[in-house]
């Protein structure tokens, strides 16, 4: 993996956009990332995480908030990085989610994270892909680390792995787990426990099934089970070969019990056989003769009903004849009431005509019998009712016509009526509208006046907001004029006190090294070994070590004064660049605010408020009075319209005038000749002559009606009398007595029925062979026969039960041999591979006594991968620490342990200094990421990390060690390796000269490339 070019937007404390050309600085393969504390040193390895995994180390991406709070509020956070991954140039774009100002309305809405790879192909950058899930896929298996083992490999942060270094085994153990994914080796050793605890399960299970089919054939057959049997171990040997014999043996004796069973059974049950067939036959003629003696008595009962009988077979044969001829006779009496009904009806008729009839009755002939009265029949001639109807009927037309006359000339007369009120009323609305016309054109003229008065102090007013807006941002920079120069005076204040602090310090820190130098010879003096050579002359005699002087500073004082010196510097830098940003946004404020001071730009603001006072209260009123003019334009339109439609409407109300005059007085006319004609009013003679009509029609039917009924009476009289004599009847009064009704006549055929059936059947029993043999027999000994039938079924029951309960014995013990036959079947192979399951499980727990570490498998690669780190870090420290410090591990176990091989003791690695601390954990750092590194490479998943960044922690190093630690470096850079050493000691400055400096500021932090030699 090779880094090319950084873009950072709104990102952290970058709150414009900062690039990074990381090609220029990866030409001398070690580059210096520099800033004082806060600048964003962090932040830019933050931004290189995030554009690869779209996340950033450590407790920051749970933080959540990744936006520059110094970005303009529309600006959207970015990360653009362009790599090298795998061989192929790749470009990451990625924005994490934020809060934006809404286009429409106030307040903020959600962004959502996105990212876009592109890859360049033949000198254009092709699109990859837009999903973040395929992105991550992506860098997962170009780079072949995670974010954590990115982290951990490339970013080497020291402050961590000091933790690392001084952690338990518990915090070293989860560490390692989360690099190397030696998680699997957890979930193996806990499946291999979950699949013992699974195997014993079912083993038991069957087991116990084993027990139970033991347990029902012990039960069944009445014997013990075998006494060396157990199931109390799912691996234990229940004798299998034992308990199949054992089941067998219990079988057979069964069997032969069984066999003996049957044996004594087939001679019982014969016997009984004999017996039961010697009772049935006793039952059977005892029962004939009870039979015989029962059709006798009932015989002689049927002979004395048969008088009876006969007496009811003639009342039903009476019955049957008059049947087919009582529905003639309800014929003929419905025919005479309806000829009686009809009569009642003529009657009414007549009474209803009155005058009338009496009037026609002179020109009727007589149609009926004498009986009828003669005034009544001679009313009753259908053609004289004819005649009156039809004339009626003429007379009824003409007065009908009449009357809808009348009622045409009443609604013309209203009509005219209603026209004479509308013109009124249409003349009066035509002289208010007149008025009404004359007002408004006046009215519309002075509104049109007075709005383009309002529209030019419309003009004014927007005029004026525009200068108070512009006078309000005046003021602001007047008064943020005198707060900068204020600011800039205590920044220059401050400025000039660092600086003296500064040169202070510095002198100190010459002093002391002066100091020190002076007084070397004592201090290489005090490092001087009897028989060892002296690193000035190379002798090995010492006869005349210098002395050390009082108060002579050592190396740690200088360096804690160099500190200081540090320190003072980056806070001196800081000051600087607080003079230099007060002083661009002073140079900003004055430009804003034109020359003028706070209280001129106010008073010109007063001024234009006065004036946007008056000009908004002459222009509030501009609305309704626009509204009222639109209203009076309106009013005017509908005015004129309304005066047009009052005009035609009036034209059309005489048109209709002229219409009507002429229609009412050929209505008048034709009422006239109708009154003479009827001597009545048209309503009048409607009605009456409605109820004469209705009247001469209820006359007509009833007499009609009544020759159908006289008619139908005759023709059903003679053709009931023609059925009674052809059926044996006088008359038909002898019909109906002989009648019977319809249900009793059943009842007694029914009787007659079951009486001849049973008369028969008596005969036919009585005449059975079976019976006359059997009352001509002697009689048996019933209770004799019936008690030695009891005692041989006794006996044959007695052995059936025995054989049955035997039998059923034998059936179930051989169910329960097979059962416990497959119960063994299936519970061998499940027992053997719980033996297998146990004896791996307990191993991989580390329990087992042939693991001699006593550790759980994951446990054991965890230490087996710290050991690789172990030896991996001791090539990196042993350079830095002359020979002096290398790690060890403590056999079986994840404890670390630091071996001084000057005094050849182990030492924890708490007891180291500052310093010690740094070089071992950058050891330990480095030593990880070879090893992290040679596993990608190895899997053929990953790319080559051509780029490394060391995290602080070059402040506790004296010189010497430093320019081992720098050498260190400089090998990682071996093989075109780019090393990126992320640190504020200023001596780094100096030592490395391509530098990437970080530069705070109000404005957002900056990012500057510079060379130390030029």
């Amino acid at each position: 993996m090779r880094l090319h070019h950084l873009e950072i937007t709104a990102f952290g404390p970058f709150a414009t956009t900062v690039e990074v050309d990381l090609d220029e600085l990866a030409d001398g393969g070690l580059f210096l990332l520099c800033g004082p504390t806060g600048a964003g040193k962090s932040s830019v390895l933050d931004a290189i995480c995030f554009a690869l995994y779209g996340a950033v180390p450590g407790d920051r991406n749970a933080a959540r908030h990744l936006r520059s709070d110094q970005a303009a509020p529309d600006v959207a956070p970015r990360v653009v990085l362009e790599t090298t991954l795998s061989g192929r140039r790749f470009r990451f774009t990625r924005s994490p989610a934020w809060e934006r100002p809404k286009k429409r309305g106030e307040g903020l809405t959600s962004q959502q994270a996105s990212v876009l790879v592109q890859e360049r192909v033949e000198g254009e950058w092709m699109h990859v892909t837009g999903r973040i899930d395929d992105a991550g896929h992506l860098v997962g298996r170009l780079v072949g680390l995670t974010l954590a083992q990115f982290c951990q490999v490339v970013l080497l942060p020291q402050g961590e792995f000091q933790r690392f270094l001084r952690a338990g085994a518990e915090d070293r153990q989860r560490l390692l787990q989360s690099i190397f994914r030696t998680g699997r080796f957890g979930d193996v050793e806990r499946w291999l426990a979950e699949h013992r605890r699974a195997l014993r399960h079912e083993s038991l299970e069957l087991q116990r099934s084993v027990a139970d089919e033991v347990a029902r054939l012990s039960e069944v057959a009445g014997v013990a089970a075998p006494g060396d049997v157990r199931f109390d171990d799912p691996a234990g040997a229940p004798g299998t070969e034992a308990l199949l014999g054992w089941a067998a043996g219990v079988t057979a004796t069964a069997r032969d019990e069984a066999g003996a069973a049957s044996e004594e059974l087939e001679p019982a049950l014969a016997a009984a056989e004999a017996v039961a067939t010697d009772l049935r036959a006793a039952e059977d003629l005892a029962a004939a003769r009870e039979r015989h003696d029962a059709l006798a008595t009932r015989s002689a009962a049927l002979l004395a009903r048969e008088p009876e009988v006969a007496e009811v077979r003639q009342r039903v044969d009476a019955a049957r004849r008059a049947a087919p001829v009582r529905g003639l006779v309800a014929v003929v009496e419905r025919a005479r009431t309806t000829r009686e009904q009809a009569e009642d009806h003529l009657s009414a008729a007549l009474r209803r005509l009155g005058p009338l009839a009496a009037e026609a009755a002179g020109t009727l002939v007589l149609t009926l019998d004498d009986e009828v009265d003669p005034d009544v029949a001679a009313a009753l001639d259908p053609a004289a009712i004819r005649v009156a109807l039809a004339d009626v009927r003429a007379r009824r037309e003409r007065s009908a016509d009449a009357v809808e006359r009348q009622r045409e000339l009443a609604g013309i007369e209203a009509a005219a009526a209603a026209r004479a009120a509308e013109r009124a009323e249409l003349a009066d609305r035509s002289r208010a509208l007149d008025e009404a016309a004359a007002r408004l054109p006046e009215q519309v003229a002075g509104l049109r006046a007075a709005l383009r008065a309002g529209s030019a102090a419309t003009a004014a007013r927007d005029a004026a907001r525009h200068r108070r807006e512009a006078a309000l941002v005046g003021s602001a920079a007047a008064e943020r004029e005198e707060s900068l120069r204020r600011t800039l005076e205590c920044a220059e204040r401050d400025l000039v006190t660092a600086r003296a602090a500064s040169q202070d310090l510095r002198q100190v820190w010459l002093d002391l090294r002066e100091q020190r130098l002076e007084g070397m010879a004592a201090e290489i003096a005090l490092d001087l070994a009897v028989g060892g050579a002296c690193p000035v002359c190379g002798s090995c005699d010492h006869p005349h070590p210098a002395p050390p002087g009082d108060d002579v500073p050592d190396a740690a004082a200088e360096r804690a004064a160099l500190r200081r010196v540090d320190d003072a510097e980056a806070l001196l830098q800081a000051h600087s660049d607080a003079v230099r940003a007060a002083a661009e946004n002073l140079a900003r404020a004055r430009e804003a605010a034109q020359g003028r001071d706070v209280a001129a730009w106010r008073a010109e603001v007063a001024e234009l408020d006065t004036l946007l006072a008056g000009l908004t209260e002459q222009v509030d009123g501009l609305g309704a009075q626009e509204v009222e003019l639109d209203l009076l334009e309106q009013r005017q339109r509908a005015l004129a319209e309304e005066r047009g439609e009052i005009a035609e409407r009036s034209a059309a109300l005489g048109a209709t005038d002229d219409q009507d005059t002429v229609r009412r007085a050929e209505l008048v006319r034709l009422l006239a000749r109708a009154r003479a004609a009827e001597g009545l009013e048209p309503t009048a003679a409607l009605a009456a002559l409605d109820e004469a009509g209705a009247a001469w029609e209820a006359a007509l039917a009833a007499r009609l009606g009544l020759d159908r009924a006289v008619e139908h009476e005759r023709e059903s009289d003679a053709a009931a009398l023609a059925e009674a004599a052809a059926h044996g009847f006088a008359d038909l009064d002898a019909v109906v007595d002989a009648a019977v009704p319809h249900d009793e006549l059943g009842r007694l055929e029914a009787r007659l029925q079951r009486h001849d059936q049973e008369v028969v059947s008596t005969r036919e029993q009585l005449a059975d062979p079976a019976v006359l043999a059997a009352a001509a027999s002697a009689p048996v000994d019933l209770a004799r026969v019936r008690e030695v039938a009891r005692d041989a079924q006794a006996a044959a029951t007695e052995l059936r039960t025995r054989h049955d309960r035997v039998h059923r014995r034998l059936r179930r013990l051989e169910s329960l041999d097979a059962a416990l036959g497959a119960a063994l079947e299936a519970w061998e192979p499940v027992r053997a591979r719980f033996e297998v399951a146990d004896r791996v499980a307990t191993l991989a727990s580390g329990r087992s006594a042939d693991n001699r570490l006593r550790l759980g498998l994951a446990a054991y690669v965890v230490s087996w991968r710290l050991g690789q780190v172990v030896a991996a870090a001791n090539v990196r420290l042993s350079p830095t620490t002359a020979g002096r410090y290398s790690l060890e591990q403590e056999a079986g176990a994840l404890r670390l342990l630091v071996r001084d091989e000057w005094s050849g003791e182990q030492r924890d690695p708490a007891t180291l200094s500052g310093g010690e601390t740094f070089l071992v954990s950058l050891a330990l750092a480095l030593g990880l990421a070879d090893v992290v590194a040679a596993e990608s490479a190895a899997d053929g998943e990953g790319s080559d990390l051509e780029t490394l960044f060391v995290d602080e922690g070059f402040g506790s190093l004296d010189a010497e060690t430093l320019d081992d630690v720098m050498g260190t470096l400089d090998e990682l850079r071996e093989g075109g390796r780019v090393v990126g050493v992320v640190s504020h000691v200023s001596e780094l400055r100096t030592r490395i000269p391509t530098q990437l400096q970080v530069t705070p500021s109000r404005a957002g932090s900056r990012l500057r490339v510079a060379h130390a030699d030029g």
